[in-house]
């Protein structure tokens, strides 16, 4: 990892946490137009500060904190927000704010019993959030009328709760089989 912190990845991650409060906004003012466009520009963003921190060999450990922050803030702002707009039902809502919170209280269990954490995303994490982010991208473009979604709604909030409840149990069950194991390890020590 390079050293260098203030770096052409790390500002674009800079932005996009900052058009987070301005996204917050737009929907708030139902400009969703330009909510929707920035939105996607800021989710786009995500996949070129990566690229662009592997090609330029500028990853660091506060842009890859930075950039999990960023993301989490764009897409709980935005999922709220349009919560509170009636744009996404409650129980789509609920499922993901519960899936984020067993992972972090479970992450963070774990930490106070292992003192270390090393987390590493699952295939079905990232189909959880590549799915929210496309469900919240698609219902701004609805808003916007920029695309015809009412056909669509449903099974897309479906789609999105049944992954993010399976997301939910898979990182419970992966968390305590460590959990496990870490205390067979140290038992096994104190024989």
């Amino acid at each position: 990892m390079n050293g260098r912190v203030l770096n052409l990845p790390n500002a674009i991650t800079l932005l996009r946490l900052a058009a987070v409060p301005v996204v917050g906004w737009l929907i708030l003012h139902e400009r969703w137009e330009a909510a929707c466009w920035l939105f996607l520009a800021a989710a786009v963003s995500d996949g070129i500060d990566g690229l662009l921190a592997r090609w330029l060999n500028q990853m660091t450990q506060l842009g890859a904190a930075l950039d999990s922050i960023a993301d989490k803030a764009l897409g709980l702002v935005t999922l709220v927000m349009l919560t509170i707009e009636e744009a996404i039902p409650m129980w789509v809502t609920l499922a993901i704010l519960l899936r984020d919170t067993i992972i972090v209280l479970g992450a963070l269990s774990y930490r106070g019993m292992a003192g270390h954490l090393e987390i590493h995303p699952t295939w079905l994490g990232k189909t959880h959030m590549f799915a929210e982010f496309t469900m919240l991208a698609l219902v701004l473009g609805g808003l916007a009328e920029l695309l015809v979604l009412e056909d669509w709604r449903l099974p897309l909030f479906a789609i999105v709760f049944g992954i993010a409840v399976a997301s939910g149990v898979q990182y419970v069950w992966i968390w305590s089989a460590k959990a496990r194991r870490e205390r067979a390890a140290a038992h096994l020590k104190h024989q």
